[in-house]
């Protein structure tokens, strides 16, 4: 059985999947050069902090970075209807099927530009907090 964290990151990825037009997902950044449809997006756990409560149960803040990969003439208008989209499906189901308490795009880091096996392509992250509850001995 998964663990709550680890089905907290599936259902994020569930979500990005479900972007009209989305080349390409995954969570294993060692073969993102390697992808050749985009635009892409991997998922990854940058962070996460748990506090404890009395009633056995822990709150966790978990912080996503959501690594997309555009190719295109115009990366900044790829750009913007790529996060417009991610954005639209993470608030149509901020619960992600009401594993979390909550889930919200928090903001963007400046664009990079970096060499693929497909040549060069732009490269800008997208941050996701996500606050889920577990109970305390559950993984």
């Amino acid at each position: 059985m998964p663990s709550k964290g680890q089905e907290i990151h599936d259902a994020l990825t569930t979500e990005i999947r479900k972007v009209a037009g989305i080349g390409s997902t995954g969570s294993d950044l060692k073969l993102w050069k390697e992808e050749s449809r985009f635009p892409a997006a991997y998922t990854i756990l940058e962070s996460d902090a748990a506090e404890l409560s009395p009633t056995r149960s822990k709150t966790v803040i978990a912080e996503f970075r959501i690594a997309t990969i555009i190719r295109s003439g115009r990366p900044q208008n790829a750009f913007y209807d790529l996060r417009a989209a991610i954005e639209t499906e993470i608030e149509d189901d901020p619960t992600l099927g009401n594993l979390a308490q909550e889930a919200w795009v928090r903001g963007v880091d400046p664009f990079a530009t970096t060499e693929m096996i497909s040549g060069p392509v732009y490269v800008r992250n997208i941050f996701v907090t996500i606050i889920y509850m577990y109970t305390r001995g559950a993984p």
